[in-house]
Formats: C-alpha cells, structure tokens, sequence
C-alpha cells in the first residue's frame, strides 16, 4: 500500500512540475534591430479588365488579357512574386468604400490569397482619391484600414507595426498631414511611407520612398542621396526614419501621353541590374519594385509576350543576391534622353488616378518625335564619407548646374554644403563636391563636414552652435518659437551662446523593440470614433467578390462550403495569441502556474493523508 502511495504521489509531482514550467502564453521572440528587414516587395495594381491592353494602351502585353477582380488571376500573381522572391505587393488603394470601387473588393481578395500562401499586402494610400472630397475623408478612410485591413493577419508589419504607403501626399502640405496623422495614428502605431523626396514630410510621416527613378542618370547615386537625406530627418525630426528604395526595370508611359521623365530603355535587363544593385547599395530598410504590373507605364515584371518570364527570373536572381549580401552594383545605364519641350508632360504617376473604375486614356502614339540627345554621363558614383558627407567627383562636361539637377539640389543648398565654393566658381575634373550628408552611427548629424546635431542615448536632441547661431536662428530651425526654444533649453533672453555649446531642443523616444511580422492583439491600434465609411473587418477570410465588369458594383456573395472552409483553414493557421513584449515579462503571469501546481499538489497530498489516515 505504501509503495502504490509513493508511485502515485511521484506521478503527480512530475504532472504538477511540468505544468509549473510552461507560462501562460510564450513570450516572443526578441526582435531584430529596427528597420534593415531585406524585404522586396513590389507596387501591385488591381484596377485592369480584359479590354485594358492592347495597341494604344499598353506598350507591352500579357500572355492573355484579365480580370483584376479574378481571383485565379490573383493567386497566379502571388505565387509568380514570391517565385521571384518577392515577400509582398502593394496595392494602390481608393478607400474603404465598397461601391464602384474594385480596389477596396481586390484588396480583400489579395489579403485572402495571401494569407494562404505566406505572403503579404500592404496598401498604397491614393491620396487624390476621388472618394476622398475633404480631409476628413481621409481621415476616415485611413481609420478605417487601420481598424480593419491592418488587423489582417496577412498585412505586411514591419517593426511589429502595419505599413502604409502613400502615392500624391504632396497634394496637401506637411501641416495638413500632421494634423491627420494626430487624428488617425497619434501614438504612432503604425507606418507610414511618403512618395518623394521633400524631408518636411518626414514631421507627420515615418519614411520616404521614390516612385519613379527613371530620370535619374545614376540610379545608385540617387538612392544613397536620398537615403543619406531620409536618415538625416531624424536628428530634426525624432523617430526613426525608413528608407525604401526602388529598382525599375525601365519606363515607357508613351502610349498614354505621359513623356515625364522620357522612355527608359530595358537595356536587355540591364537598366532593372542597374536599379536594383544601386537600391541595394543605399542599405535600404525595404526595396521596392516598380512595378509587378503598370503595364501602361511599361514597368511591368509581369510575364509578356514581348519578355516572357525574363523579368521574373531575373528578380528571383537579384533578390536572392540582395537578401544574400552579394548584390555587385553595376555602372550607371545609359543616361535618359532630354525632354523636348514641344512633348506633353505629365508627372509620373500610377495610371490610374482619376477615377473610381479607371482605364488607360487611349492616346496614339505620337508622330515625328525627334531622335533623342543625351545628358553628359556621370562618372562616378556618390560616396559617403566616414565624415557624414556624401561626395560626388565631378566628371568631363559636368557642372555644378547639372550636378544639382542630378541630385535634385537647390543651387543655393549646393553652395551652403560647399562653401568653399563662390557662385562663379569654376570646377574642374575630378574636384569633389558636397550633395549631402549623413547620420553617423553615434547619432550625430553632419553639415558641411561638421557635427550641427546630435541625439544622446537618453533621447535628448542638443544642437552644437556654431558660429553666426542665435536664439531665434536655431529656434526656427528645429520648428521652435522662442518661448519654445527657452523652455526647451533652459536658456533665458539674457543667456549667451558659446562657440560648440550643446544646447537642448528636443528629445524623441527611445524605438522600442517589438517582434512578429503579423497582427500582434497585444499591439491593438488606440480606440478611435466609428468612421463614417465603415467596412466588415476582413481579419477572418470573407468570400472573394463576384467576377463582375470593373464598372458594375459587385453583388454580395452568399457564403458557400468552399467559403467557410477556406475561413476555418485561415482562422487555424493564423495566430491566436501574440502577446506584447511587455506581457513576457509580467511576474504574475510567469509565476502564477507554479503556484496555482503547488496548491493543488498540497491539496492532493493532504487529501490522500487523510484518506489513509481514515484507513
């Protein structure tokens, strides 16, 4: 009896100390480092009909015209991408609203799609919308799919945070993003991805990423100025600020009237190495292509019948040298011929933005365009100095004019990065020239070759004066009024600047580290109010839209067996639990099932004392 006693207490210990070591939920893994994350993704475009190719249309061609709205045509595309190495698309996106709007019902297919296949979505916010009347309707609307869209376990995160892209920002000013982004994301709970080059946006914004590069005479130049200019806004800023890179296989939007920037050769696949080794070389925090599928913008790395599967097969082979760390950056491709001024122009832009249902304005191609003449060639690539500046060597032919048009520089900023230089200035080949400048890995920021700013480890942002500074000059500089600038500082009116005197004017948050790359329930977006354009939420699978007309409102879909099965498989493989950072290390949860066992073998124990104590 004794020995049955013994067994079967030793039985419930084991029982009891195994339960004791597994937590209530598993703590995430650690994240990596912010930012660097090697995803390629490619700008994805849900808008065509079978009758959207063709002569006068497209400059290339499918293999056979579709349907956006099909979702065969969808899942073909996803499984071609990451075929390719492609780890997500993203869709330009019109809002929320259902209704006459087939990047709302596509999107929700491509999530679907995706999120069978390991894949991610993100959108790319059309900020000219045409649902999009006021402000307020963005705001909406970006409320909306961060409720909704963003919670899907398919939407790409970066940092534990959804990403969102945004194509026309430049449509309303710095000021009026600030106040969106404080109405819609105040704690800064998601991503956001400006198109351009204009840092001021970087106040409201989290990163900037170039759409179109095809003007550009050297494509990694490019990337590692803007790159250098991306990083820099964060000393001014706060935050930390994510560089996104693009690689173009080449640009003809000809067909359609747009001659802004010219037609971009392929090269036989040479202009694509150029762009996508040139990206590669600016360490970007995610590469972009562009695109999976403008057809009438000519940048299509879709299948064609004029490529075949080139394009995709040569994606897969630089992608893989990307994420591999074996990426060459290749010379510059030949340079983009000179705009006639007698060529319509546009500015480049996805095709579609004009409409709910849009399709490519059919414009012949024009007749008697005179044979192009060729920019001067640069020589050298931009190099970054251990110094923070960014240098660029000047070549035969070349001016300070056409290295500011170049590098996109405003002369005078030119000047301000050289001043060593008068504006009659005459350069030579071979002299060095400043374009720019970087964060070094301290966290100072460089202007001319000195340090102007630096962030402490604490946070704290102190401006290094230098000579010339006043109260008013730095004030104005970092966006401060004066009384701003004293109470920041803990300066007085009567207080005098000294020659390299650290002085404080602001502080950002530390990043903090949060890992998973899917909807994190630990991670829920702030309440905000109901938006007026509500959507169901498509964090479980919903029915893929009815194969209608683009210019038909899809019909509602009654729920089938193959529905409701394929939401059961995609429940089951998304993760039920993914707790914050904060809740693996909360105490009672670590130590509450050690001692919920300890009570209950005490109880066990006591119980079977007494029942053979009665005996």
């Amino acid at each position: 009896m004794r020995r049955k006693f013994l067994l079967f207490l030793i039985l419930i210990l084991s029982i009891f100390a195994g339960v004791g070591q597994r937590p209530l939920r598993q703590p995430i893994p650690s994240a990596n480092a912010q930012g660097q994350t090697k995803l390629v993704l490619a700008f994805y475009y849900s808008w065509f009909g079978s009758d959207s190719f063709g002569p006068g249309k497209t400059p290339y061609n499918p293999p056979a015209p579709y349907n956006s709205w099909d979702v065969g045509t969808i899942q073909r595309h996803v499984n071609e991408a990451k075929s390719a190495g492609i780890d997500g698309f993203v869709q330009s996106w019109y809002g929320p609203q259902v209704e006459n709007n087939q990047t709302e019902t596509n999107f929700q297919a491509l999530l679907n799609v995706a999120s069978s296949a390991g894949f991610s979505a993100a959108v790319d916010f059309e900020a000219g919308s045409p649902f999009f009347a006021t402000n307020d309707d963005r705001i909406n609307a970006l409320r909306t799919l961060l409720q909704t869209h963003a919670t899907h376990p398919a939407y790409l995160r970066v940092d534990g945070k959804p990403v969102i892209f945004f194509w026309a920002n430049w449509i309303l000013t710095p000021a009026e993003w600030i106040t969106i982004r404080s109405a819609v994301d105040p704690d800064r709970r998601s991503i956001w991805i400006a198109e351009g080059g204009d840092t001021q946006y970087l106040n409201a914004f989290d990163g900037l990423h170039l759409y179109n590069i095809a003007w550009s005479g050297n494509p990694a130049g490019t990337a590692q100025t803007w790159a250098g200019q991306t990083r820099a806004a964060a000393a001014t800023y706060g935050g930390y600020k994510y560089w996104v890179a693009t690689a173009m296989p080449g640009w003809n939007a000809s067909v359609i009237g747009n001659y802004d920037p010219p037609p971009r050769d392929r090269a036989d696949g040479e202009f694509y190495r150029s762009t996508f080794g040139g990206a590669a070389s600016s360490a970007p925090d995610m590469l972009i292509i562009n695109s999976f599928n403008e057809w009438p913008e000519g940048t299509n790395i879709e299948p064609s019948v004029e490529f075949g599967n080139y394009y995709l097969q040569l994606t897969a082979e630089l992608s893989n040298a990307y994420k591999s760390g074996s990426i060459a950056v290749p010379p510059p491709p030949p340079p983009p011929p000179t705009v006639d001024p007698n060529l319509p122009t546009n500015t480049p832009a996805p095709t579609n933005t004009v409409g709910p249902t849009p399709t490519p304005t059919n414009t012949p191609l024009p007749t008697n365009t005179p044979t192009p003449t060729y920019t001067p060639t640069p020589i050298m690539t931009p190099t970054a100095n251990p110094d923070g500046r960014i240098v660029y060597t000047i070549g035969p032919g070349e001016s300070l004019l056409y290295v500011a048009t170049l590098f996109e520089l405003d002369m005078d900023l030119l000047y301000a990065y050289n001043p060593n230089l008068a504006n009659d200035a005459v350069i030579s080949v071979g002299q060095e020239i400043v374009i720019g400048y970087t964060v070094l890995p301290d966290g100072s920021t460089m202007l001319n070759g000195k340090p102007y700013a630096r962030v402490k480890p604490d946070g704290t942002i102190v401006h290094i004066v230098q000579a010339g500074d006043s109260a008013l000059a730095i004030a104005a500089e970092y966006d401060l009024t004066l009384d701003e600038f004293y109470a920041t500082s803990g300066l007085t009116e009567g207080s005098v600047l000294q020659l390299n005197q650290e002085v404080q004017v602001g502080a950002r948050p530390k990043p903090r580290e949060v890992g998973g790359s899917t909807n994190a329930p630990g991670e829920e977006m702030t309440p905000t109010p109901e938006p007026t354009m509500a959507i169901e939420a498509t964090a479980t699978i919903a029915d893929t839209p009815t194969a209608v007309p683009p210019t038909q409102t899809p019909l509602p879909v009654t729920p089938t067996l193959e529905s409701s099965v394929a939401e059961a498989t995609a429940t089951a493989v998304a993760p039920t639990t993914t707790p914050s950072s904060d809740s693996a290390t909360n105490p009672i949860e670590t130590y509450l099932p050690w001692f919920l066992g300890i009570v209950g073998i005490l109880g066990i124990v006591g119980g079977i004392f007494l029942f053979f104590g009665r005996k």
